[in-house]
């Protein structure tokens, strides 16, 4: 097997539109390997080694194209390591203000809209350019997301970027710019399982975040504006502590998600958040850029999707750690802004560093 760096592209599909999928692996073999597809710039699989060595897949997904399309998924569908935008999470009332203009959004989970609508980006053909030079293998995916798609304002120029390092870093990185004011807040929606077992759940990963603070939901999944203590919280994760201690719990909140879905205030930006997963050692640690992280607990996967090596994805088969600003952000207006202008330009880039214990 060679041990040289690789970044290799295959068909894989065809997009409702009739455009062709392509699927892009960048590897450093015995280090990582992730594939990526042009369909909603999304993640589809990623290796990297156990404490032995072995090399086994980390994110939920399917193993072709065609399961992404199929019925049980679209009917159940959960976002599977795609590219979220213009808005991650939910937007109170379908609606927001910007310059004394009135905006109403398309609802597209019951009367709400998440996650960017019906035409997210997350359903998009991206168009795709390769990087590769001495320290990172790379995939550029842009899109031009037009003015009033969803009702949004402004024709957003948008680039998602996936590097993997010679250090076995996987990193994203978003460059967004706007012809007129708008909103945005892209993040991504993989769902991590360590143990590289889709059939077993997450309960026995070991999960620690540097945020003092959460964000209380109502009864709806909305940011009631709070930022609430953890403390005597199922939502304490100062300390290392497993993710089933906190689900355990009898506590409102959790009533509310069916499990943690909510987004966590960071009080640092760099090794802000780590996981493992004690039987493989598998660890990885998070740096971002942005000032929260949505966690979510996949409370509403219920075994209907039948996703790799024929393998049903059941409740807390993962955790998503979705970097962002603060949900409903453009309501709430002691939350950091989510406004673009046309002189600024946006980033955020969020990296995942990966080791063994």
């Amino acid at each position: 097997m060679s041990s040289q760096p690789t970044i290799k592209y295959e068909p894989f599909g065809v997009a409702p539109n009739g455009e062709e999928i392509q699927l892009y692996t960048l590897e450093i073999p015995g280090i990582i390997k992730a594939s990526v597809m042009n369909y909603g710039a999304t993640l589809t699989h990623l290796y990297v080694p156990d404490r032995h060595g072995k090399m086994e897949d980390i994110v939920l997904g399917f193993d072709d194209f065609e399961g992404y399309l199929s019925e049980d998924y679209q009917e159940n569908y959960c976002y599977l390591g795609s590219t979220i935008g213009r808005i991650g999470g939910r937007i109170k009332g379908n609606q927001f203000d910007l310059e004394g203009i009135s905006y109403k959004l398309e609802p597209n989970q019951g009367s709400t809209h998440l996650h960017g609508g019906k035409h997210g980006w997350d359903r998009k053909v991206w168009k795709a350019k390769l990087i590769e030079n001495e320290k990172i293998l790379g995939i550029e995916f842009s899109l031009i997301s037009p003015e009033g798609e969803e009702n949004y304002p402004g024709n957003i120029k948008m680039q998602v970027i996936y590097m993997i390092s010679f250090d076995g870093d996987l990193t994203l990185e978003y460059h967004g710019k706007t012809d007129k004011t708008t909103i945005l807040n892209p993040t991504n929606h993989s769902y991590f399982n360590l143990s590289g077992d889709f059939s077993k759940d997450i309960l026995n990963h070991q999960l620690q975040i540097a945020a003092k603070h959460f964000l209380p939901v109502d009864d709806k999944s909305f940011p009631t504006g709070e930022l609430k203590s953890v403390g005597n919280t199922p939502f304490d994760f100062l300390e290392e502590k497993e993710i089933g201690k906190s689900l355990e719990q009898n506590d409102r909140q959790l009533k509310y998600g069916n499990g943690i879905d909510h987004s966590f205030a960071l009080d640092i930006h760099e090794d802000c958040l780590s996981l493992y997963e004690p039987k493989s050692g598998r660890a990885l640690k998070l740096s971002t850029t942005e000032p929260g992280v949505q966690i979510y607990t996949s409370n509403y996967l219920d075994g209907s999707i039948k996703g790799k090596n024929e393998t049903s994805y059941k409740k807390n088969a993962a955790i998503c750690l979705e970097t962002q600003h603060f949900p409903d952000s453009i309501n709430q207006k002691a939350f950091p802004s989510v406004v673009l202008r046309p002189e600024e330009d946006f980033f955020s880039k969020t990296t995942f560093k990966f080791s063994t214990r």
